[in-house]
């Protein structure tokens, strides 16, 4: 017979025999709800039990309670509250922000959402922090998880504090928590050619395009997912802060045109063209023009469904996005089977951890080795200068190639020397 479990419904063995109690939680205890002696009879207390949970759940929507139980105001339960937050915050957050926190806060909802904020304690947020870092049936632990369900619920008290719905502040001070290591993968030259092999193998030339994007200008995958045909245009001579360094850019491409893509860098809200050359220039165009044949306006499309990846209503830029995430995959998943195939286990094993977004990193890693000064690199992906250089101090490896690098360019750059028989004459 399965065991019964009712919530609040306890049994004490005692001198008497077996004797069953209702036991209110913390919070109900604190909101004035008394424990019952329920005798006996167990199936008599299970009917009590369910009754005074029924009676709990009526309060909890707003109808009346014992005498001595503090009346339920539902605009101050938790639901309510982070109803309030997301009309206040939401607007004030980027899209993919708002795509997180609503994730954490479903979590928190499903935890304490009918119950009064007021009545959460800090031993409360403590068995909660204790459930979401406990391992999971795998021996997993989602700790990155857990810390950032911890860092939105303790955004949402201290906003419930300063607006306040609530006096103290229980998620306030140290909730013992580390910060997760952040993710460290890019993709070695070996591995990105190993993606686009494994992309043009599939047929899907509009993802090779989308990964040599990536890793080529540093974008964020929603920003690439979203660029528009009308963002790529001709940089002209006078844009150029050193006429010469256009010459050189333009000379490069076959017709001498220097084509760039046009993007407005969030840090500075200043527009900068970045130009594109030699194979990305080439992917990019066939991908237009792929694009142009659907009668689509963005750069970058589902090569399966023939649609853009993104939309004008969130549920669809969710949806789009999900599917590009599985394309990306089905890439990865036939570059690590090739690799496989091939004997190479120690590039499969690279590429099977590798996530669209390492690609940003890797744009930065790269421009790194090939000696591009961090003010420059920020310049084309957009990070902070600080951010450049903690990425650069993590993966750049210092090697011969670079100190010759740097000799050659040290060399290359230093003021011309008048000759000593120019000097004599």
């Amino acid at each position: 017979m399965a065991k019964i479990s009712i919530p609040g419904l306890v049994m004490k063995k005692t001198a008497g025999g077996i004797r069953h109690y209702w036991q209110p939680s913390a919070t109900l205890k604190k909101a004035g709800w008394k424990p019952l002696v329920l005798g006996q009879d167990e199936e008599a207390a299970i009917r009590a039990a369910r009754a005074r949970n029924a009676e709990v759940a009526a309060w909890r929507e707003g109808s009346a309670a014992p005498q001595d139980v503090r009346k339920m105001d539902k605009r101050h339960t938790v639901d309510a509250v982070i109803a309030q937050f997301k009309v206040h915050r939401f607007p004030k957050l980027k899209e993919k922000t708002q795509s997180e926190y609503a994730s954490k806060l479903k979590t928190i909802s499903k935890w304490a959402g009918k119950e009064r904020m007021d009545a959460i304690t800090r031993q409360n947020i403590i068995a909660l922090r204790d459930v979401l870092y406990a391992p999971r049936k795998d021996g997993t632990v989602r700790g990155t998880t857990a810390y950032n369900t911890l860092k939105v619920l303790r955004t949402l008290w201290d906003w419930a504090h300063r607006n306040e719905h609530i006096s103290v502040n229980p998620a306030a001070g140290d909730l013992d928590v580390s910060t997760p290591e952040p993710r460290q993968q890019f993709a070695s030259a070996l591995g990105r050619q190993a993606l686009v092999d494994a992309a043009t193998a599939l047929g899907r030339p509009n993802m090779v395009a989308a990964m040599i994007l990536a890793w080529t200008i540093g974008q964020r995958e929603e920003d690439l997912l979203k660029m528009l045909q009308s963002r790529y245009d001709e940089i002209q001579p006078y844009e150029a802060d050193d006429p010469a360094v256009y010459a050189r850019l333009a000379a490069r491409e076959p017709d001498g045109r220097l084509m760039g893509i046009r993007m407005r860098q969030g840090k500075t809200d200043r527009w900068v063209g970045v130009p594109i050359t030699g194979e990305a220039r080439l992917q990019l165009e066939t991908a237009i023009t792929g694009a142009r044949k659907l009668g689509l306006t963005t750069i970058l499309y589902d090569e399966e469904r023939d649609q853009t990846w993104t939309g004008h209503e969130l549920a669809m830029r969710r949806s789009r996005q999900a599917f590009f995430q599985r394309s990306f995959g089905a890439i990865r998943e036939k570059a690590v089977a090739m690799l496989t195939v091939a004997g190479d286990d120690e590039l499969a094993a690279e590429i099977a951890d590798i996530q669209f977004r390492d690609f940003r990193r890797t744009c930065v890693v790269t421009m790194g080795q090939r000696g591009i000064p961090d003010h420059l690199i920020s310049a084309i992906t957009g990070h902070r200068l600080e951010t450049v250089k903690k990425i650069l101090e993590t993966y750049l490896p210092r090697t011969t190639g670079m100190a010759m690098l740097a000799m050659d360019l040290t060399h290359d750059r230093a003021p011309k020397q008048i000759g000593r028989e120019a000097k004599s004459a």
